[in-house]
């Protein structure tokens, strides 16, 4: 009898449920038995003789897909796809910061969460969380099915000028100006860093 481990493993750059769907077929192609799928995290049985580790890695890598290689970067995998998944299901709650969000979320103390994810990914969660917001504004504008007072509500700003303001910092244009283009300058959340 052949035996079959089982494998749990969490994959950078899985964000949405089109991505679930290209690795369940990424998986299933390779004749994985996939036991659990969800956002960022997979577990597995396969027969090792007949397929490796190794051949499940190529396949994800070529859909820009990877396995989180550390207990840190797992951390910091875990805190994108929250705030992530915080971005895709507006209003966010302006009553609610964000450590506190993060701590309840992934039941750990912010401190830690913040020194990993900055040693990781090279930036502070906060500035992680300002680029999807002005990402977010990005999609929203195009949508064109609000105003500009109405994004800078459902993000959590205070007012639309510091929304405003962090929009022109960081996309070096103002929402006006990006509104007007034709081809728009949009990064997709597992590009933002």
């Amino acid at each position: 009898m052949e035996t079959q481990e089982i494998y749990e493993l969490t994959i950078k750059n899985m964000i949405c449920s089109r991505c679930m769907k290209v690795v369940r077929q990424d998986l299933e192609a390779l004749g994985i038995e996939l036991l659990q799928l969800k956002m960022g995290k997979i577990k597995f049985r396969f027969n090792n003789k007949k397929t490796t580790i190794e051949d499940i890695k190529k396949v994800l890598e070529m859909d820009e897909f990877e396995f989180v290689k550390d207990k840190d970067e797992m951390i910091s995998e875990e805190i994108k796809l929250a705030l992530i998944e915080l971005v895709k299901n507006l209003p966010l709650d302006r009553a609610k910061n964000l450590s506190d969000f993060l701590v309840e979320k992934l039941h750990r103390d912010y401190w830690t969460l913040s020194k990993t994810f900055s040693k990781t990914e090279g930036v502070t969660i906060q500035r992680y969380f300002i680029l999807l917001r002005i990402e977010k504004a990005k999609e929203l504008i195009e949508y064109e099915q609000m105003n500009f007072s109405e994004i800078a509500y459902e993000l959590g700003y205070q007012n639309i000028y510091g929304l405003s303001a962090q929009f022109k910092q960081e996309a070096g244009i103002s929402m006006s100006e990006y509104k007007k283009l034709k081809n728009h300058l949009r990064t997709p959340f597992d590009k933002i860093i």
